[in-house]
């Protein structure tokens, strides 16, 4: 006797519903993942130089996607990487891979941006005369002429290294950078420097600003995450078929079709229906697909929370049309599984 597949969420099936979900609907877990440790150990290396003034930040979705949006002390950073299901797509559509170490020195240097915007450091004269105009021309495209023999400027810890020569912030930035890493030496190693003059007029100025509060705390946003109504995939330009083939129990579509309010003022939210009528859910299609209950309950689950997430909702007078087809989806689903091994038809 043939053994009776189980339900099972695999990977590819998470990734399909991300990859289908609008990025400002995106639930992201920030508490897990490499950045969260990162941006605690930042905050912490602010604290060992008794600078308590944390730079805030906030999740970007642009084409750059770190940095502080112009003049406004918030670090921008990349909104997959507050997600290890996120990073692990970004990593598996073969783009860039951030370990512990670039994301400390990319930290760092948006930490010295917040800095000099916070306390508008960039319109005092030593300031100017140590780094230059803070209101130059950024080069077009990045693309700027740099000594690498020059010790006018620090070395970044990131790429590319001598990203300080391409503008006056960028050169405060990198050189708070340095300042801040602990164990950096940067006394002995840029001794014989002229950039040795920076960082310590950069030592001397910060604590001066122990204790005192910024002046500017908010500002607008650039590209933030939560205001991106596009999907995942078209984020990433790619064919949401091309990611189906392993994908398991992708229901979206249908659950749309069902639950459509047309427009009616008062709706019930479709994951209510669900939650009440569960059991005559699960009951009736073990019965009419022979199933065992452990396969047919968790695609009952995988409907509620899909419905929950995507926040659908039904008419009053829908009510049972609703419950009916819902029914008849559940038992396609599992007939589906029982004969293919798959929950999704070609």
């Amino acid at each position: 006797m043939a053994t009776e597949p189980l339900y099972e969420l695999n990977w590819e099936t998470e990734r399909y519903a991300l990859l289908n979900t609008r990025i400002c609907d995106l639930k992201l877990d920030l508490e897990q993942t490499l950045l969260y440790r990162c941006i605690q150990k930042l905050y912490s290396e602010l604290e060992s130089k008794k600078l308590f003034f944390r730079p805030p930040y906030y999740f970007t979705c642009a084409g750059d996607e770190w940095g502080c949006p112009d003049q406004v002390p918030i670090m921008g950073i990349p909104f997959h990487l507050a997600d290890n299901r996120l990073v692990r797509i970004e990593r598996e559509m073969g783009y860039t891979n951030y370990d512990r170490q670039d994301l400390m020195a990319l930290l760092r240097h948006e930490a010295g941006h917040v800095y000099n915007y916070a306390y508008e450091l960039y319109h005092e004269p030593e300031w100017r005369e140590h780094f230059g105009d803070f209101y130059a021309t950024y080069p077009a495209n990045f693309r700027f002429k740099f000594n690498p023999f020059s010790r006018g400027y620090v070395r970044s810890q990131g790429e590319p290294k001598y990203y300080a020569q391409s503008h006056p912030d960028e050169d405060f930035a990198e050189t708070f950078a340095v300042w801040l890493t602990p164990r950096s030496n940067w006394r002995n190693v840029y001794k014989k420097w002229p950039s040795i003059k920076k960082l310590e007029y950069l030592d001397r100025r910060m604590r001066e600003l122990r204790g005192r509060k910024p002046h500017v705390t908010t500002g607008p946003l650039d590209s933030p995450h939560h205001s991106k109504t596009y999907t995942l995939i078209e984020y990433y330009g790619e064919d949401l078929d091309n990611f189906k083939d392993k994908a398991l129990g992708i229901y979206d579509e249908d659950l749309k079709r069902i639950f459509s309010s047309n427009g009616h003022r008062k709706t019930i939210p479709a994951r209510d229906l669900i939650r009440r009528n569960r059991r005559f859910l699960v009951d009736t299609i073990v019965r009419w697909t022979g199933a065992r209950q452990k396969v047919v309950a968790p695609v009952i689950g995988r409907f509620f929370h899909r419905s929950r997430e995507l926040r659908l909702s039904f008419s009053p007078d829908e009510e049972s049309y609703s419950l009916a087809s819902l029914t008849a989806l559940g038992t396609t689903v599992v007939m589906n599984y029982l004969h293919t091994g798959r929950y999704i038809p070609d």
